[in-house]
C-alpha cells in the first residue's frame, strides 16, 4: 500500500509571484522597464531573469507592489501581464531561510 503524499505545510502570508510582462505596441523593453521601475519603487524584493521576473515576501506587502506596476505600465502602453502565484513554492535563493 503506498502512502498518499504529505501536503505542504501552510506558508502564508509569504507568497511568491512569477510575473511576465508583454506590450502589445512592440515597445517590449519600455514596457518591462516601467514595470521594474514601479516595482523597484515599492521597495518589494524580485529576481529578474530573461522571460520573468518573481516577487516574494508578505502578501501584504506584494498585492500593492504589482498593482502599483500594473497600472504605471498599462499607463504608458497596452500590454499583457502573465503572473503564477504560489504560498508554497520555493522563494529564489537570495530568499532562502525565509520560508
Amino acid at each position: 500500500m503506498t502512502q498518499a503524499p504529505l501536503p505542504l505545510p501552510k506558508t502564508d502570508p509569504l507568497i511568491s509571484v512569477q510575473v511576465s510582462v508583454y506590450a502589445l505596441d512592440g515597445r517590449v523593453r519600455e514596457a518591462v522597464h516601467t514595470y521594474l521601475d514601479a516595482l523597484d519603487a515599492t521597495g518589494i524584493d524580485r529576481d529578474t531573469g530573461t522571460m520573468s521576473t518573481v516577487v516574494w515576501g508578505e502578501a501584504a506587502a506584494v498585492w500593492p507592489a504589482l498593482q502599483s506596476a500594473y497600472e504605471a505600465v498599462a499607463a504608458e502602453h497596452p500590454i499583457i501581464v502573465n503572473t503564477v502565484m504560489s504560498n508554497a513554492a520555493p522563494l529564489p535563493a537570495r530568499a532562502s531561510g525565509r520560508r
